[in-house]
């Protein structure tokens, strides 16, 4: 994957973003003149925005570990149904109507990564179409298909760009990478993800080798 032009400029924006609100919740705590109850509303904007620049690092993290080459760890079985559950319980999101017809598929890879990759995929269409998108699962061949179908909102980027370039203004709140990262993963595990206008409807489709044919 290469690497878009803007990303550094725009983490370096970005990262600044939790550092003005942090630095005056300190500097209001320190002038020991507020009740009890200011004081818990600050506490809690400091708890938020370090949570906030703690993902946009980790965001970073992984964007760096790509260019690495060392973005996937230890590789299992892996039941695709169990990564989906997985992936909207970790992220507090609706679970997924899930269509499978896999033929109880499974693929070879690195569950955690898998499971970030989906949480993205839920995570950008739970944003677009305010519910729990839908979920098919069919077997292609030597390939599991994987599609997150949500409805298209009217002012979406062209589906040919979604894993292309960051993120205008980022559906979690971070730096704009999590579908670039997604599209990583999934090509690192010798898959593939792409974004299909159909109609409607925005399908976001990832195919994965099964198996010992994965990687």
């Amino acid at each position: 994957m290469n690497e878009p032009p803007d990303v550094l400029d725009r983490v370096a924006h970005d990262l600044r973003g939790p550092l003005m609100p942090l630095q005056t919740a300190a500097y209001l705590l320190r002038s020991g003149q507020l009740d009890t109850a200011r004081q818990k509303e600050l506490v809690d904007v400091i708890e938020r925005q370090t949570r906030q620049l703690a993902r946009m690092i980790d965001e970073l993290g992984d964007w760096m570990r790509v260019g690495q080459r060392r973005l996937l760890g230890q590789r299992e079985a892996c039941v695709p149904a169990l990564l989906i559950d997985y992936a909207a319980t970790g992220a507090g999101l609706p679970p997924p109507q899930v269509d499978d017809r896999s033929d109880d598929a499974e693929v070879q890879g690195d569950a955690q990564r898998l499971t970030q990759l989906l949480r993205a995929l839920l995570g950008y269409a739970t944003s677009t179409e305010g519910r729990a998108p839908g979920i098919q699962l069919t077997r292609a061949g030597d390939r599991l298909r994987l599609d997150v179908i949500a409805v298209r909102p009217a002012d979406a980027p062209p589906a040919a760009t979604l894993f292309e370039q960051p993120q205008a203004s980022a559906y979690d709140g971070g730096l704009g990478l999590q579908l670039l990262l997604a599209r990583a993963i999934a090509e690192a595990h010798g898959g593939t993800l792409q974004a299909i206008d159909d109609g409607d409807l925005l399908r976001l489709r990832c195919e994965l080798p099964i198996g010992d044919d994965a990687g």
